[in-house]
């Protein structure tokens, strides 16, 4: 599954959730109904802040409770805040907040008279729409902060009230899908042993020829020095770069083929 849909699939898992009038049943979707705003969010995430408002305390905890708390971090633009325009600033901070072309999972914020002053997830982008999920909100076409529940909403991409998506770093969580065996792209040829892990930072033997990989995982190509000493690689038809001989540093001998 992919991060995203990871996410998408335990915000939604909360759609129905309704604020408490105390700190009792919080597990509960419905029971304790109030207009307290106390939520297990806040419990959860943010107990000195039991009993405000809530749109990004929800936020939050749906990114801890898919990734845990260290990684829902990085993918916040590197903190935690129940304030939306610090949640904002974040990603503004790390190059990652867009005005326009929302994203499923981008972190959603919505303009206040002075400020921004509600947040939520994007859920599905259409050509004229984007659909979110939202805590402290409730059913209808209107943006409404502290409306009390977790609901589905949709809105025109041109609402004024939206301000900007946040976009989370999907790469620091995605798991690789690598196919088995040898692999081509712009930067040259890498070799999967597993389907999420390639060679690195290493010798191979493959197929009777034997290879090294940089740190980034490639086979290297021409004159490389490694561990002190230089080798060449040179590539053979129909195969991957190949290394072909070696020459000691003093005198630059011909050792002879692997």
């Amino acid at each position: 599954m992919k991060a995203v849909d990871k996410l998408l699939r335990t915000a939604k898992a909360e759609k129905g959730y309704l604020e408490k009038r105390s700190d009792k049943q919080l597990d509960d979707k419905t029971a304790n109904a109030g207009n307290g705003n106390y939520t297990k969010y806040a419990r959860d995430l943010y107990p000195a802040l039991q009993g405000q408002p809530w749109c990004d305390m929800y936020t939050d905890w749906c990114f801890v409770q898919a990734f845990g708390k260290i990684d829902a971090e990085r993918l916040l633009g590197g903190g935690f805040s129940a304030y939306t325009p610090t949640s904002a600033q974040y990603y503004k901070d790390r190059g990652q907040y867009y005005k326009t072309d929302p994203q499923r999972g981008d972190q959603i914020f919505f303009r206040g008279p002075d400020r921004i002053n509600h947040t939520g997830i994007v859920t599905d982008v259409t050509m004229t729409k984007v659909r979110t999920i939202e805590g402290n909100t409730s059913a209808g076409p209107a943006v409404i902060p502290n409306g009390g529940a977790v609901c589905e909403k949709e809105y025109s991409l041109d609402n004024a009230r939206i301000d900007g998506y946040g976009r989370p770093d999907w790469s620091l969580v995605e798991q690789p899908e690598y196919e088995l065996g040898w692999n081509h792209d712009s930067n040259g040829w890498w070799y999967a042993y597993a389907a999420d892990k390639c060679y690195r930072s290493c010798w191979q033997i493959i197929n009777h020829h034997k290879y090294y990989f940089n740190p980034d995982g490639y086979a290297v190509t021409n004159w490389q020095v490694i561990d002190g000493d230089d080798y060449y690689f040179e590539p053979r038809a129909g195969h991957p770069l190949e290394c072909a001989l070696y020459v000691a540093p003093a005198g630059k001998q011909y050792i002879g083929e692997f």
